[in-house]
């Protein structure tokens, strides 16, 4: 017996609204642990994105315009970082360690990051540079602003 063609509307709706829900899920739970205010990104000592937020627009262009100029300078050292990275995952996670290629990797990994870190201040030095006193007060507390998430509540004097 063919179905009939509402119960196939209502299978489609029920099946529309889960996905939808997941998504919506999903979307939410990524805007909650990441969202304005939240956390900030990892591994990395200062936060352009927040700290562009504090610039005014033609400020802004310009700055923006200095970290497009970096980043085809910065793009291979990331991209060797990263496959030292996986390098050095799979060292570790072979069957038989070996120590010393995975000393030798880690320090090469550990060599790459001081060179990406190294860029990087050469990048916040020209920012530094590009923006007025004030502003560049404001852009470098809130790009160096600790991250939310894990500040330190403060004490209750009253108990």
């Amino acid at each position: 017996m063919p179905a009939s063609r509402s119960r196939i509307l209502s299978v489609a709706l029920i099946v529309s609204v889960a996905v939808n829900l997941i998504i919506g899920g999903f979307v939410a739970a990524q805007w909650y642990d990441y969202g304005f205010g939240k956390k900030r990104p990892k591994g990395t000592i200062f936060d352009r994105h927040a700290a562009m937020d504090v610039l005014k627009d033609d400020q802004r262009d310009q700055a923006r315009k200095i970290w497009k100029d970096r980043r085809s300078l910065l793009k291979p050292h990331f991209k060797a970082y990263h496959q030292t990275r996986q390098q050095l995952a799979s060292l570790l996670g072979a069957e038989a360690l070996d120590e010393s290629a995975i000393n030798a990797t880690y320090s090469d990994m550990i060599a790459k990051r001081m060179e990406i870190e190294g860029l990087l201040k050469q990048s916040l030095l020209e920012f530094a540079r590009s923006l007025p006193p004030e502003q560049r007060a404001a852009f470098f507390a809130e790009g160096f602003k600790s991250p939310k998430r894990y500040k330190k509540q403060p004490k209750d004097k009253g108990n």
